[in-house]
């Protein structure tokens, strides 16, 4: 039936609220950072939670709730049978039966799941089957049609907030003029043929049918999103189309018919995530190799790391255009459920995605193993000797090279486009492969992953360049938390152990008087403060000295340079106690936590929300507040613990043992900065603190000034971590504890780095494993979702930022580590060029970037905030001045640069004149 529309049909839409970019995602478990990377989201309520709503919501993405209108299935067709609101009529094509529009109850329904939605947080509703009354008889349909011009109607007058998002509904569109706010199709170029499950193209015919249909609303503005559907292994098809869909003045969303790939539209997210596949037989994930020695690298390559248990739960869903890449650590053998297991590596084979294997092949399969192009022999080999060596991938890194062939797997090539690593031959005359990069990713196997002894364990393959080989990883901007403006992030945080322990000083001050005095207010840090109650506070292990060490914390807490934050109440060696029992050798040498009077049985809520209360009503000035826990002894909460501080509104911190030093300069010392678990986000310790630098504070007490050694090997020839100065109270005890930590803050001097709060520094962190970034038509990049990040690492052969085509670039940084690009939002795009570009851009800043922003190619209006007098430079040729308010501050010259000081903590919608 063809509709002729009237041109008043008009848009609700804003044009400055206008989609430039859809995505749908009808599946479990919505990936929420590159979904924020759409401005629409279309989601299944049943699918996704109200948080993550809320998170979507946060980025800035308007999140829909999808609606089926006019047919009814799964969950929902029990109760509208009971209802008697179903037409009797079935589409046996989707296995759905027809509702009955006119049915007063019916339209009730729908509104009240539309207003629960609503309540949910959703800001529109993508209105589903608005045609399928048409599958009626002719005789019903002009009562179908009035009915559901009458829900659209209560639709619009009760929520009134929510956006309305068509599918089709050529039937009413003509009647809601100026109500619609978009309108998508299905299938204008490539579809979908349900019966028989296959991809087809569209014909001419139906194709300018659509286009007739859709011609009065593009004149009027509505916009209009071209659903199209392709294989998942086409994607240059998919961008090819996107183009040709987005030059007709359609919005693209080119995905798959179940709904559950991110696809293309006008960007495309770049694939930022590594499944990184341990076996729980050998142990929790924090004792995981591939956790602990290759976490923390691949977070500085720039990716999130999701850990997935190899056991019945392992997911089957599809990873194309989520996941770059999966790499798989196990040592065991096959696990438990080896079907699953296997057809979990035969659905990332077929979606082309790169496997890695390191530590063993956990497959025994031969199908499997064929498509690999490799076979397992029997028996171990005895002696070695080396036939073939890629030294850019082994033996060139940390350690050189040894014969091993003890735990060997005798595994041989049969494929040819392998291109082995390392070539070995054993006593049988057998050709061994233990390092490989092969078409679909690779292998690196034990016992040559390193070089292992009493004192130290060093990498034997250079893991950079294996990871970056097998997995195929592409050249893209890098989230960065270490650097900042220019500056390397420094952070500095206590926990509150030792604040009753007095110093071996004249006068015998407490601990907290001689940290407040030499370390807070000596030197120019901000510094986030913890305490433990339960060594403080009246309830606690020393009640006699509420009323001597309470002042000492109030007093450090009303330095503005300090950030407060809690130790809990009874200091947790043990997080969870029952678990750590059951430990060879459990022998805690401190008990299970403070053995606090009239506290027999540790309670997690006492601990993390108690302690919290305590300090904000007892220690704290008026304006702050602790939103921050430093987990304590051990430091591996409990998926519990974790959720309780999150619903409290508290960070959380420390945990892992990044410890590098001279004596043992390997980056196996390098733990991640991530632990997920199903109660939130664990935030390791970004390096470890003093405690292991000397013997668990057994001495030598100068020890903690090998922390330098950390800070060194971490910024060269990669900055792999921040300048990150973590302590305890205690260290303000001891002469030679005091002289260690002089030297520190000396060395921290020199490198002028950008101070930071702990609660500031870990929503950058957050960055790392919720941000995204994605690639537009136009060839930018756009990155949003960033959590306060504020940096990205280029590589150098992707060029330099255009700083006018870009948006909240304020400059780059090129230094020996990398070239580091400021950005001045959580939402920015870069746009880049060959070479470096001659407008003013920002090169280093002391305090944090709020905005940027070129008025013209040499007028900028910017803002900082932070809590030092901002001091700045500027990249440009010519000269400058910044207009502050009713001041005027020329710019100084030096070399290249053009620098400046204000004495202030805050600039606001300052205007920097050059020419």
């Amino acid at each position: 039936m063809f509709i002729f529309f009237c041109f008043s049909v008009q848009a609700a839409t804003a044009p400055d609220s206008r989609p430039e970019s859809v995505a749908f995602w009808y599946a479990d478990s919505p990936p929420l950072p590159e979904l924020s990377q759409f401005d629409w989201v279309v989601l299944e309520p049943g699918h996704a939670s109200v948080a993550d709503v809320a998170f979507l919501s946060a980025q800035g993405a308007l999140p829909f709730a999808y609606l089926s209108v006019g047919e009814v299935d799964g969950g929902m067709l029990a109760e509208a049978q009971s209802a008697g609101v179903l037409s009797g009529t079935a589409n046996t094509l989707w296995q759905s039966q027809v509702a009955d529009l006119s049915n007063p109850k019916w339209q009730a329904m729908l509104l009240e799941r539309a207003k629960s939605y609503h309540e949910q947080g959703y800001d529109g509703l993508f209105l589903d089957t608005l045609d399928s009354f048409t599958l009626l008889a002719d005789e019903r349909q002009p009562a179908q049609r009035e009915g559901l011009l009458a829900l659209l109607e209560a639709l619009h007058e009760q929520l009134p907030g929510m956006k309305l998002f068509f599918n089709r509904g050529f039937e009413v569109l003509p009647a809601f003029a100026g109500v619609v706010d978009a309108v998508a199709v299905e299938s204008l170029s490539a579809g979908w043929n349900a019966a028989s499950q296959t991809y087809v193209p569209v014909s001419a015919s139906d194709r300018e049918w659509l286009n007739g249909q859709l011609a009065p609303l593009k004149d009027v503005g509505i916009p209009l999103v071209a659903i199209e559907y392709l294989p998942a292994d086409q994607p240059e098809q998919a961008r090819s189309l996107a183009k040709e869909l987005v030059s007709e003045g359609y919005i693209p969303v080119i995905t798959s018919p179940d709904l559950d790939r991110l696809g293309v539209s006008s960007i495309e997210v770049q694939p930022r995530r590594i499944a990184l596949v341990y076996d729980p037989r050998e142990g929790e994930l924090t004792l995981n190799p591939g956790h602990v020695y290759l976490g923390g690298l691949l977070e500085y390559l720039g990716y999130r790391v999701d850990y997935i248990p190899a056991d019945a739960d392992i997911p089957l869903s599809p990873m194309s255009g989520l996941y770059a890449g999966v790499v798989i650590w196990m040592t065991s053998g096959t696990p438990a459920d080896v079907y699953r297991f296997n057809e979990f590596i035969s659905a990332r084979l077929d979606e082309h995605i790169p496997v890695a294997f390191m530590g063993g092949i956990p497959i025994d399969n031969p199908a499997i193993l064929s498509r690999l192009g490799v076979n397992k022999g029997v028996g171990d080999p005895q002696s070695v000797q080396l036939i073939q060596q890629d030294e850019s991938l082994i033996g060139h890194f940390e350690a050189p090279l040894r014969m091993h062939s003890r735990d060997l797997t005798p595994l041989q090539v049969t494929g040819s486009d392998l291109v082995p690593g390392l070539t070995l031959r054993d006593s049988a005359e057998r050709t061994l492969v233990p390092v490989a990069i092969a078409p679909w990713g690779g292998f690196a196997l034990s016992p040559y992953l390193f070089q292992e002894s009493a004192a130290a364990r060093r990498w034997v393959i250079d893991p950079f360049a294996f990871v970056t080989r097998a997995l195929r990883l592409v050249d893209m901007p890098t989230l960065d938390a270490t650097t900042e403006n220019g500056r390397r992030i420094a952070t500095v945080h206590l926990d509150g152990d030792g604040f009753a322990s007095r110093a071996e000083v004249p006068g015998t001050p407490y601990s907290g008087e001689v940290v407040l005095k030499d370390f807070i207010q000596a030197h120019d840090y901000l510094t986030s403060v913890s305490v433990i109650e339960g060594e403080i506070g009246a309830k606690g292990m020393y009640p006699y000295l509420t009323k001597t060490l309470e002042p000492i914390a109030r007093r450090i807490f009303a330095d503005p340079k300090v950030e407060p934050a809690t130790h809990t109440f009874s200091h947790p060696f043990f997080w969870e106690p029952e678990k750590a029992r059951l430990r060879d050798g459990f022998n805690p040498e401190y008990g299970i936590n403070m053995a606090i009077p009239n506290y027999p049985v540790m309670d997690l809520n006492r601990e993390i929300v108690g302690s919290r209360d305590y300090i904000n009503t007892h220690l704290l000035p008026p304006g702050k507040e602790v939103k921050l826990i430093f987990w304590s002894g051990e430091a591996l909460p409990s998926p519990d613990a974790i959720g309780i501080a999150y619903a409290a509104g508290m960070a959380n911190v420390n945990g892992a043992e990044t410890y590098i030093t001279r004596a043992n300069p390997s980056l196996t010392g390098l733990n991640p900065l991530h632990r997920p678990t199903r109660g939130g986000l664990q935030i390791y310790a970004p390096v470890i603190n003093e405690n292991l630098y000397t013997n668990l504070w057994n001495g030598p007490f100068y020890g903690f000034e090998r922390v330098v050694d950390t800070f060194e090997i971490t910024d060269a020839p990669r900055r792999l971590r921040g300048i990150n100065l973590y302590y305890h109270f205690y260290s303000g005890t001891k002469q030679a504890s005091l002289r260690a930590m002089a030297d520190i803050y000396t060395y921290m001097d020199r490198q002028q780095p950008i101070s930071l709060w702990m609660g500031d520094y870990l929503r950058r962190v957050r960055g790392l494993y919720e941000g995204g970034l994605a690639k537009r038509l136009d060839g930018k990049w756009q990155l949003r979702s960033l959590q306060g990040m504020r940096t990205v690492r280029l590589p150098p052969e992707m060029g330099w930022p255009d700083m006018l085509a870009s948006s909240a670039v304020a400059g780059v940084r090129d230094l020996p580590q990398g070239r580091y690009v400021h950005l001045a939002s959580d939402n920015a795009v870069l746009a880049l060029q060959p070479g470096r570009d001659s407008a003013p851009s920002l090169e280093q800043a002391n305090i944090p970037l709020t905005q940027w922003h070129y008025r013209s190619e040499r007028e900028i209006e910017l803002s900082f905030a932070g809590k030092f007098d901002l001091r700045f430079s500027v990249r440009y040729a010519g000269s400058c001045e910044l207009n502050v308010g009713q001041q005027r501050i020329k710019g100084i010259r030096r070399g290249a640069l053009v620098e400046f000081a204000v004495n202030r903590h805050e600039v606001s919608n300052a205007i920097l004149s050059c020419r």
